[in-house]
């Protein structure tokens, strides 16, 4: 505010002594100079009481018909700049909240047509896969024994049997649908997870579970998803090593520790993300595959499904150094 009342105070008293334009034109540049800078109106008009104290000191004859015109013609040039440029930033501001509020209604608009399109697509596939689950059932029936097809079929069975747990967490996040969650073995359900998903990648990855009874409120089925999206990314990132760990960590109450959680942490070697990709991989819609290579869902699916669970979800990344992706989830009680 001292520079401003300065550079007022200086043009005013160039005015009020020769009436030329140029201070005029200096002043209104200082309207608009304070309104970006954040100076309410009125503070910007109390320049102008500052500005005539200090002529007054300097000996002007302030009261004087002709220099209050002037003095007036100053405070005129300093509060409709300053006005212009507050209702201009206002409009600007206005501006910005409707092309917000416009792109929150285009994605709400969009995964409206997405539920709608998975909702059918689910239909189809459900019914596609009926038959698959009733056929491999009275397959393995008619089975004698343990031959070596059974463990195919069983295998076939339990593909169709993820396929739709995997079709019904989908639909869950279009449709903010809430499952309720389950009591688990934490370690064992990834054990599980990690038995099922194996055939599924190209690339072979370690599992380290330290704890597999603690138990916490979870479904198979989206932990199964989970870890498919988290290890499929990694491939598709380049990784060719891959490591799957669970732990317990706090729980000492006794030294004031946090509670205790669960850990699953899926670590890889791939290509990494900048800070700025990092920051925005969990947006939904974020990709960046190429067209038609991602819809930018699976990371937002991993942290809607884990914020369901009560959980949270850290991602640590660096170009070159490869991604880790950790979910903390709360024990279950008792």
């Amino acid at each position: 505010m001292r520079s401003l009342l300065q550079r007022y105070t200086a043009g005013m008293a160039t005015y009020v002594a020769t009436a030329a334009e140029a201070p005029l034109l200096d002043i209104e540049e200082l309207g608009r100079l304070a309104i970006t800078d954040d100076i309410s109106l009125d503070e910007i008009a109390g320049l102008h009481e500052g500005a005539a104290l200090a002529l007054s000191d300097r000996g002007v004859p302030i009261n004087q018909p002709e220099i209050i015109r002037r003095m007036s013609a100053c405070l005129s040039a300093l509060m409709v700049s300053a006005a212009v440029a507050y209702r201009t930033k206002i409009d600007l501001l206005e501006q910005h909240r409707q092309q917000e509020r416009d792109r929150t209604e285009r994605d709400r608009q969009r995964l409206e047509t997405l539920g709608q399109f998975v909702g059918s697509v689910a239909h189809e596939l459900n019914n596609l896969l009926q038959p698959v689950r009733g056929m491999t059932e009275l397959m393995l029936a008619d089975l004698p024994g343990k031959p070596p097809e059974r463990a195919d079929l069983e295998t076939v069975e339990a593909c169709a049997i993820q396929a739709v747990s995997v079709i019904q967490g989908i639909l869950a996040y279009v449709r903010r649908e809430t499952i309720a969650p389950q009591s688990l073995a934490f370690g064992a359900a990834v054990a599980t997870a990690c038995t099922f998903i194996r055939p599924m990648l190209r690339e072979p990855f370690e599992v380290a579970i330290r704890d597999h009874d603690t138990r916490i409120l979870a479904l198979q089925g989206e932990l199964t998803q989970i870890l498919l999206n988290l290890l499929q990314n990694a491939v598709q990132a380049g990784a060719t090593r891959m490591r799957v760990e669970v732990d317990r960590i706090g729980g000492d109450w006794a030294v004031g520790g946090a509670p205790a959680r669960m850990r699953l942490r899926v670590t890889d070697d791939g290509q990494g993300m900048s800070a700025a990709v990092a920051a925005r991989a969990l947006d939904p819609y974020f990709t960046t595959k190429a067209s038609g290579q991602g819809t930018g869902l699976g990371l937002a699916i991993v942290r809607s499904i884990v914020l369901g669970w009560s959980g949270d979800l850290q991602l640590q990344s660096e170009p070159g150094r490869g991604t880790t992706v950790s979910l903390l989830l709360p024990v279950a009680a008792g």
